[in-house]
């Protein structure tokens, strides 16, 4: 599906989002700001900001890959609502961690190995059907899942295993297929462990690589040259929310709209992912996550903290924040209700209006938006 191919046509329809008042009298483009104002932003939102999010999260595998063992070996209900629990905790870090899409988060395809999404042509179901007929021994060992399809590891895998209602009773039942599966959740769990485990050892010296940028550097000649990568972040990671979490299960309208298609539709959480994507990506903006960092040293101290346009900016998002908090966490419960497509196109409407915002704003005035887009190919 061609980026903003349904997406931007019922956002120009639909479009609720008014600009602050003042907006059209926003200040020039700034033009010349020093290298040392995009290096203090990088320093911050790299040093402070970005390594307690890792730790979170490894934290939360952590937890997953300690605990599925013991439940393997008495599973029950108790036991099942732990580990659904644990999977929602852990995956709420990576929806926070997720849209930074840089250095060891990319890593020989690590994105992917953690959750392998979208899945536009089915892999994983088809490679998913053909795992429980053979049972191969490869997919119950922790030390050799790492060379299996990535399709058959990470979040999605796990979520097929916990939360199909079929599997997990096929875990509580203890039955042949049920101690295959309950094993195959074990590597799945261990597995995470050490993928996260990685990027938190790995991000220290590429983070260091961005806030040391300078002629001596391969990879990032100016610090406003590295400042990119994360002004990138943000907008693309706005793309992704409309083009791939929410136009795939709206489709072409309310007759095509499938909730099937979103992301972690079986554990009814696709729109808590996008809640927890667009605090993280606000942080990239803002300067805090999680009570780590500081408000005001994140990208917005290049355009000036509490200026009109931090303002206009702050309170447009929050009409996209609100969009995402009137909504409950499953895509699926809300296309179900009267009126639901259009409840979530209200929100794809407003992502619509902040990618503007960001380009026009934040990319304009920063001079770090170039019209790159690592999405569509270019």
């Amino acid at each position: 599906m061609p980026l903003f191919e349904t997406g931007a046509r019922r956002a120009l329809a639909g479009l609720i989002v008014t600009v602050a008042a003042g907006l059209a009298a926003a200040p020039p483009a700034r033009a010349d700001l020093p290298d040392a104002q995009y290096h203090d932003v990088i320093k911050h939102l790299l040093a402070n900001v970005m390594p307690p999010q890792l730790d979170a999260l490894h934290t939360a595998t952590a937890s997953l890959a300690a605990d599925m063992p013991g439940f393997c070996k008495k599973p029950d209900q108790d036991g099942l609502d732990k580990m659904r629990d644990g999977f929602n905790t852990a995956m709420d870090r990576w929806q926070e961690v997720q849209p930074w899409r840089m250095g060891p988060l990319m890593t020989d395809g690590r994105d992917q190995l953690i959750e392998y999404w979208p899945d536009k042509h089915g892999t994983a179901t088809r490679q998913f059907r053909m795992l429980l007929r053979n049972k191969p021994p490869l997919y119950t060992d922790p030390a050799k899942i790492a060379d299996a399809s990535a399709a058959l590891q990470g979040f999605p895998a796990l979520e097929e295993v916990l939360f199909n209602p079929k599997l997990a009773g096929q875990i509580l039942a203890a039955d042949k297929d049920g101690t295959y599966l309950c094993q195959y959740g074990v590597a799945i769990t261990s597995n995470l462990e050490k993928l996260t485990g990685q990027i938190v050892a790995d991000w220290p010296a590429f983070a260091d690589g961005m806030i040391n940028a300078g002629p001596d550097s391969m990879d990032y000649p100016t610090s406003k040259f590295a400042a990119t990568d994360l002004y990138r972040a943000l907008h693309e990671g706005m793309l992704i929310i409309i083009s791939q979490k929410l136009a795939r299960p709206l489709g072409e309208g309310p007759e095509d709209a499938k909730a099937e298609r979103a992301e972690s539709w079986r554990s009814e959480r696709s729109l808590r992912n996008i809640s927890h994507n667009l605090k993280s990506l606000f942080a990239i903006y803002d300067g805090e996550l999680n009570g780590a960092g500081e408000s005001g040293k994140g990208m917005v101290a290049l355009l000036g903290a509490d200026s009109l346009l931090d303002r206009s900016f702050r309170l447009n998002w929050q009409k996209i924040r609100d969009a995402s908090d009137a909504l409950p966490d499953s895509m699926v419960a809300v296309l179900a209700e009267p009126g639901g497509f259009d409840k979530i196109q209200d929100l794809e409407n407003q992502v619509a209006y902040g990618v503007m915002l960001v380009e026009n704003d934040v990319g304009g005035h920063t001079e770090l938006g170039g019209g790159f887009n690592a999405l569509d190919g270019d």
